[in-house]
């Protein structure tokens, strides 16, 4: 069975996949390394890529075909190297690819950028809105704890999405640095 440094690695190799070409690729490396194959342990290796950011999960829109230029079926997530991944390409992905003909994708990284950037600026500004209200209405030690968490959530995102993304995220740090501003006087406030 391939490794999770793997999945990154077949990835990154061929820019963008779905779940379903991860799965078919995998199974072919499984098959030439005569190895037993599971769908379930691939999908569950993605998502558990996904939490950790090893894996991100784009849209079509973020992605072209290299050789085809054909579009993409609407909805579906496309998967990429994320922030903390560190790609191994498998020994068996050249052969892999000849015989699944999978072309290279690229990914349009700016549109990554400003997607992932809309994404934070909405937790952001959600975050800021529930403290606003605890402001007005008060908040326990275990409320104020689950908002700082949410912060440092938001504030370790950002950290790894800047320095991942070319152009880095534009505009959040001032968002954070209000937020982090919001938090201490809500703390304050509470005498908390």
């Amino acid at each position: 069975m391939i490794t999770i440094e793997e999945l990154a690695g077949i990835i990154d190799a061929l820019g963008a996949l779905r779940e379903d070409e991860i799965c078919a690729v995998a199974q072919e490396i499984s098959f030439l390394r005569k190895e037993d194959f599971s769908v379930e342990i691939i999908t569950g290796m993605c998502k558990k890529a996904l939490d950790e950011h090893l894996l991100e999960a784009i849209g079509p829109d973020e992605v072209t075909d290299a050789c085809s230029g054909e579009g993409h079926p609407e909805g579906r997530s496309y998967y990429i190297p994320g922030p903390n991944a560190f790609p191994d390409i498998p020994f068996e992905l050249s052969e892999a690819i000849d015989i699944l003909v999978i072309a290279k994708r690229e990914v349009d990284l700016d549109r990554v950028s400003e997607s992932f950037s809309a994404n934070l600026h909405k937790q952001a500004v959600e975050l800021g809105e529930d403290i606003s209200s605890f402001s007005r209405k008060g908040i326990n030690e275990a409320g104020l704890s689950a908002l700082a968490e949410r912060y440092s959530d938001i504030l370790n995102l950002y950290y790894d999405y800047d320095s991942w993304l070319p152009g880095g995220m534009d505009g959040i740090e001032d968002e954070l640095q209000g937020l982090s501003r919001k938090l201490e006087q809500l703390r304050a406030a509470q005498g908390i």
